[in-house]
């Protein structure tokens, strides 16, 4: 049996073949991955994503590693008297940390890490220290601030020396 559906009346009154369900074929209905509080969940946190404003990058990596050599494209000033870089800020800790997400995926996206075995070094370094929770003394806060700047310089470096991103680093 054949069944018929029309497409609209006022424009084409011919009528359209309509298939009807064969029995025999199994058919699964789609269910969502995730449940409803999970999908809002990622959709609100689309919503507030930003991109890495990359120039704030490098004045936060010119603060923090200051004096250890000369570090990015932005003018270093002088030492003396300088006040003591604020360590724990913690927008300051999120900006690196962002920074290592995005350099991390786009040397993975490339493959970087099967070409070139300073870039898996620092890749796994990276993924490391993400997950390195600090409790709340300075002294842990002052070094992983420090090595998370370290390492986003130096991944930053490699990428770019190894022509998978440009314009992060300028000398």
């Amino acid at each position: 049996m054949t069944n018929t559906a029309l497409r609209d009346e006022t424009t084409s009154p011919e009528t359209m073949p309509v298939r009807v369900k064969d029995p025999t074929v199994p058919t699964n209905p789609w269910t969502p991955p995730h449940g409803e509080e999970e999908a809002r969940r990622y959709l609100s946190a689309v919503r507030e994503w930003a991109s890495v404003d990359w120039n704030e990058v490098y004045d936060d990596l010119d603060t923090i590693l200051h004096g250890e050599e000369e570090i990015s494209h932005h003018a270093a000033g002088p030492s003396g008297g300088a006040p003591l870089p604020n360590y724990n800020n913690d927008a300051l800790t999120q900006r690196f940390l962002m920074a290592l997400k995005l350099l991390v995926a786009r040397a993975l996206r490339d493959k970087a890490d099967e070409k070139h075995p300073d870039i898996a070094a620092l890749i796994g370094q990276a993924c490391t220290l993400r997950a390195e929770v600090v409790a709340g003394d300075a002294g842990q806060t002052i070094g992983l601030v420090r090595k998370l700047a370290r390492l986003t310089l130096d991944l930053a470096e490699l990428l770019e020396e190894a022509g998978i991103v440009r314009g992060l680093v300028e000398c």
